[in-house]
């Protein structure tokens, strides 16, 4: 397992993963530069203390959309009691196991996205560095999650970073990390709608299964422009509100039909679970949302890596053949992007303030 560390040679300062201790940090909020001592960060302006929890700094401005700051640090450590002990699987299924608000048939099915999540992280990483032809050199994703797209970035990449508004979720990515062998990238706990990074601090971003959980998405994309260089790009990788196939959050049909109310209602009669926190976006709505912070928006339809198209049944192989040759139809391409089930979002030319 990694050793944490101090960051300043000589200065009081929190013990970091080593790869954190890589990044300079400022204040999410007034963007100033930040103070520290052995346990926190602290911005004298905004009068806040940040702490760092087992080598990674928590940044976070409000809690994730599922569990607040007290019920994130229980479930964390719950994590971190576990790590040495289970591979990544055991390790997600033994903290679903802890969750009292998600239905056990999705547990299962959150944990096989989990797993089966690096070929689709893998698919995206080669979107955005054009099939390695142009590898970033400062890289960040927004949401991790688990680590499946940054395992992928790790291996092509020195210094990749990664964010995520859910401490536990970080920590549990460490462990595929642990896994494969390979060190942990950085790893840092903050809001997509308050990055603690310096302006053009990053010459590519990814963004997947996020999008759609943020509290503030315009905010996030002006976070995004800020922190980009004026020739980085984006992808963002999300859901359709109007697909024709089953939410994969919901795993039922026609969820995105119906207004937001009844949303929430239909999801908590069938599945028993929580909806609230999901925004659905339309073609339209995406393309506007995007348009107000970057310049070049281009929503293409997405697809599913050939590795994740081999697990799955006759009838959807099928189904994604015929979608796949559809897709290259001019005539069809377009009416395909207002009902396919997710868009593959190239955001580039951030405009200046």
């Amino acid at each position: 397992m990694e050793k944490t560390v101090a960051s300043i040679s000589g200065i009081a300062a929190p013990e970091l993963l080593p790869a954190n201790q890589k990044l300079e940090f400022v204040c999410p909020l007034c963007k100033e530069d930040l103070t520290t001592t052995s346990t926190h960060y602290h911005c004298r302006p905004c009068k806040r203390e940040y702490p760092v929890v087992a080598g990674i700094p928590d940044f976070r401005v409000f809690p994730d959309p599922y569990l607040d700051f007290d019920e994130d640090r229980s479930r964390t450590q719950i994590v971190l009691d576990a790590l040495e002990q289970y591979p990544l699987r055991e390790l997600l299924t033994y903290y679903w196991s802890y969750s009292d608000v998600t239905p056990p048939l999705l547990r299962a099915k959150f944990v096989d996205n989990a797993m089966r999540g690096e070929s689709r992280g893998q698919r995206l990483f080669d979107l955005i560095t054009n099939d390695g032809e142009k590898r970033p050199s400062r890289f960040i994703e927004i949401g991790c999650g688990t680590g499946n797209l940054l395992a992928t970035a790790a291996m092509h990449i020195e210094h990749p970073v990664g964010t995520d508004i859910a401490m536990r979720w970080l920590h549990l990515s460490r462990r595929r990390f642990m896994d494969k062998g390979l060190e942990v990238p950085a790893l840092v706990c903050c809001c997509a709608e308050y990055l603690p990074f310096k302006p053009h601090s990053f010459d590519a971003a990814i963004m997947a299964s996020t999008f759609e959980f943020l509290r503030n998405p315009e905010e996030a994309l002006i976070e995004l422009k800020r922190t980009l260089t004026q020739d980085g790009s984006c992808l963002i990788n999300t859901v359709n509100r109007f697909s024709l196939t089953n939410n994969p959050y919901a795993h039922l049909w026609g969820v995105g039909f119906l207004p937001k109310a009844w949303q929430i209602k239909y999801v908590r009669k069938r599945r028993d679970a929580s909806f609230e926190n999901i925004t659905l976006h339309s073609y339209n709505r995406m393309k506007k949302t995007a348009a107000l912070s970057f310049n070049n928006v281009d929503i293409a339809l997405a697809d599913i890596s050939d590795k994740t198209l081999a697990t799955l049944p006759a009838r959807t192989k099928l189904l994604v053949k015929i979608y796949r040759l559809l897709k290259k139809l001019p005539i069809i391409q377009q009416l395909l992007k207002q009902i396919a089930p997710e868009w593959d979002v190239r955001l580039s030319s951030p405009k200046q303030s």
